[in-house]
């Protein structure tokens, strides 16, 4: 049974993105079928909380199989895993986290017909080419759209919500950031702001 069958948010289990997010997002949520493509390390990572968010369904997509390399990342794998594709691999562990949610795989190429049925798309571990392709479809349809990738320490993120989207800056504050200089494994480090 999905959050949005169940009449009401169960808010035993939702009560910390309650308290962020509010009961008018958190139905939303609940009226989401997800898509996460690429199931990496940040893939899995992003699959664990949107399944644990209470989307109204998780389909996991991928085409590659796992590698013993990727074991140091991709939490919900294990050696046994190697050689399987890694979304069949991990499809189990992650439905585990949450019986509201019901988790899928695809394993296929991704299709404007399979992508059209979700009404969030995640990509990660994704080419330029079919960033795009999936881009200008998702965009064209009203569906939402989360490009992300990680490189050692360096990361990228693109979303595309639609052109009616509106951010919210609630304090006006200017976000905290910081430059890293230098990378040490060192025992006697400053931290320098």
């Amino acid at each position: 049974m999905s959050m949005s069958e169940a009449q009401e948010i169960d808010e035993g289990l939702y009560s910390r993105q309650l308290y962020v997010l509010g009961h008018d997002a958190m139905r939303k949520m609940g009226r989401s079928n997800a898509l996460i493509s690429g199931m990496k390390g940040l893939g899995v990572e992003i699959a664990k909380n949107v399944i644990l968010g209470g989307v109204k369904s998780v389909t996991l997509h991928d085409t590659e199989s796992a590698q013993l390399a990727g074991l140091s990342s991709q939490f919900f794998l294990t050696q046994e895993d190697v050689g399987k594709n890694r979304a069949e691999a991990c499809v189990a562990r992650l439905s585990e986290l949450n019986s509201y949610v019901p988790v899928t795989v695809n394993t296929s190429s991704l299709t404007e017909e399979f992508v059209v049925q979700f009404q969030v798309v995640v990509l990660t571990n994704s080419s330029l080419e079919e960033q795009v392709k999936i881009g200008e479809f998702t965009h064209s349809k009203g569906i939402k759209l989360i490009v992300a990738d990680t490189k050692g320490l360096f990361g990228e993120i693109f979303c595309d919500f639609g052109k009616d989207f509106v951010v919210v800056d609630n304090d006006g504050e200017t976000p905290v950031s910081c430059m890293i200089s230098a990378v040490t494994q060192d025992k006697d480090y400053a931290i320098v702001w």
